[in-house]
């Protein structure tokens, strides 16, 4: 049929070309309407791709509602950790808390996949300052609260770990209709009371290139550990009554492996030829490519072999690729060691948030969005990889309806966040994946030398009791002692001018004259001076001392030990 193009391109298939014909009806086809156009392609086989995608998109929705349906059983705490104040742990010990994390991941098998609509759990590592006072938050499923307290607790010992409420949840200054104060999580933008501004990060490079990690940061001389907590936690502290910043990472623990986007980077960064398994899958067009292939290069071999000239070149290529390893520059060598590194770790896919809220009279972008995402910036180098904030989460526009898209992304962020969502936000070509190593650099405990004020922490380190401290048996206690007055009455004799007292020596002129009473059996005397008279006075005298042999006393039966740590000389 004339200006059929499908038909006639089926027919080229079969063997009858022409390319006059084909000029022809691909012009004839071009030049209708568009409508009819799109009915040739539906009912020309167009039906069967649209069935396809239509089917794809609906069995999604259906999933996608499986798996909210999975995840609404679980159960969250919201733990919050504090750690002595004398902290010399360094990142490292929270590195081994997110490896001992990777066992949460459980593989579902196909009907828990894409039927049951299982997934695996997520954690939420989080820092939050709200209004200047700082803390180091975990939201953990319920049945994993074991796994993270005693993750915790083997780096930590000292650490202490409460179940708090979540600091989204608090009421802020806005209320609704009724006179109630609204939740943080539930703020809708534009508000009259506040401004918000926040973003996902996403990687400037592809994934397997690492970030700086915390052992770049120590010093090469002195080996001194510099905190890049220290900047993050300086500006968190600085923020004013009415101002929160709130931190994130959502981590889910995935699969041994980074897949070939690790493993082709590897190969051309020590020049290897990397050979994508997908092109080894079956392909109709390599019946014909490959004998093609074979035959050109048969050909090409023997004109090598009698003229030396390659035809395709590929021979000085393979040299120049096989040498390369050993002609790379001391920075890419730097680079390609980080990367095996990163990948020789286990894996997390992460969401990594961050959210400045306040007031609007002392809402400044300068204080909690500068200072945050300088203070990130630590974690970047132009050689490898680093953060930046994402175009499709970051509340900010240009151009058009600038103001109704940012006021979208506004309550987007803020509903993703307050969720600990491990899948809405930027896509999917954007999701983090980063080791251990790279986690506990963004996320860790201060050391000793960060001096923020701010930090939640143990004021002083709880020690336990002697090991041997004895419970059961005590020492009775010893009867009390009777008190009793006893009244001695000592004769005073009158004073006179020159006159000894008590065998002392008389003192020129008129004056008082102490005696030197004896103390023994006295607790003190008064002496009249003055006219001279004769009295006796009053003496209160301490009772004997008693014996002790004389009570009925029972020494103890169970000595305690002394304590573990008593310092010997």
């Amino acid at each position: 049929m004339e200006g059929d193009l499908i038909g006639y391109i089926i027919n080229s298939a079969l063997g009858n070309f022409n390319w006059e014909e084909l000029y022809y009806s691909f012009m004839v086809f071009a030049n209708q309407n568009p409508v009819d156009i799109s009915l040739q392609i539906f009912f020309g086989g167009g039906w069967i791709l649209f069935i396809i995608i239509f089917t794809k998109g609906l069995y999604d929705i259906w999933l996608d509602g499986r798996q909210g349906k999975f995840a609404g059983k679980w159960k969250f705490n919201l733990l919050a950790i504090d750690i002595p104040k004398n902290n010399e742990q360094t990142p490292k010990a929270v590195e081994n808390i997110f490896a001992a994390l990777a066992g949460a991941y459980s593989g579902p098998n196909l009907i828990d996949k894409y039927w049951d609509g299982k997934t695996t759990e997520s954690f939420s590592f989080e820092i939050v300052s709200l209004e200047g006072h700082i803390r180091f938050l975990v939201r953990v499923p319920s049945h994993f609260r074991d796994l993270v307290e005693a993750a915790v607790y083997s780096q930590y010992p000292e650490a202490e770990i409460t179940e708090v409420t979540d600091y989204t949840e608090f009421d802020s200054d806005d209320i609704d209709s009724e006179g109630k104060p609204i939740p943080f999580s539930k703020l809708k933008f534009p508000n009259k009371v506040y401004k918000l501004w926040g973003c996902e990060f996403v990687f400037v490079k592809p994934y397997p290139y690492p970030i700086r990690t915390y052992p770049e940061f120590e010093h090469s001389l002195s080996g001194n550990f510099i905190d890049p907590m220290a900047g993050v936690l300086e500006i968190l502290s600085r923020l004013n009554p009415g101002e929160q910043i709130w931190i994130q990472l959502v981590i889910t623990p995935q699969p041994p492996g980074w897949g070939e986007p690790a493993k082709k980077i590897v190969a051309q960064l020590i020049g290897k030829e990397y050979k994508d398994p997908a092109a080894s899958k079956f392909d109709p067009t390599s019946l014909v490519t490959k004998p093609v292939d074979s035959g050109m290069g048969f050909v090409g071999g023997i004109m090598e072999q009698l003229t030396g000239i390659s035809l395709t070149g590929t021979t000085e290529k393979k040299k120049e690729d096989e040498w390369r390893m050993f002609k790379i520059t001391p920075g890419e060598r730097s680079v390609l060691e980080r990367v095996e590194n990163k990948i020789s770790k286990q894996n997390f896919k992460v969401k990594f948030r961050m959210i400045y809220l306040g007031r609007k009279e002392i809402f400044a972008k300068g204080r909690g969005v500068v200072g945050v995402i300088g203070a990130i910036q630590q974690f970047n180098t132009s050689d490898a990889n680093g953060f930046k904030p994402g175009k499709i989460s970051k509340t900010a526009a240009d151009y058009i309806f600038v103001d109704k898209r940012v006021e979208k992304r506004q309550n987007s962020i803020l509903r993703y966040f307050c969720k600990r969502s491990n899948f809405y936000g930027e896509k999917t070509g954007d999701i983090l994946w980063m080791s251990p190593e790279e986690l506990a650099s963004v996320w860790h405990f201060p050391v000793i030398s960060v001096k923020a004020a701010e930090v939640s922490k143990i004021g002083s380190k709880k020690a336990p009791p002697p090991t041997r401290l004895p419970y059961d048996q005590r020492a009775a206690p010893a009867a009390p002692k009777e008190e009793r007055e006893v009244i001695r009455t000592v004769p005073v004799q009158p004073i006179f001018p020159g006159q000894s007292v008590f065998g002392q020596e008389p003192v020129a002129g008129n004056q008082n004259v102490q005696p030197n009473i004896p103390s023994a059996g006295f607790e003190g005397a008064r002496i009249i001076s003055g006219n001279p008279r004769s009295a006796t006075e009053s003496v209160v005298v301490q009772p004997p001392i008693p014996n002790v042999d004389s009570y009925d006393q029972q020494p103890p039966t169970h000595k305690g030990a002394p304590p573990p740590n008593l310092p010997f000389v």
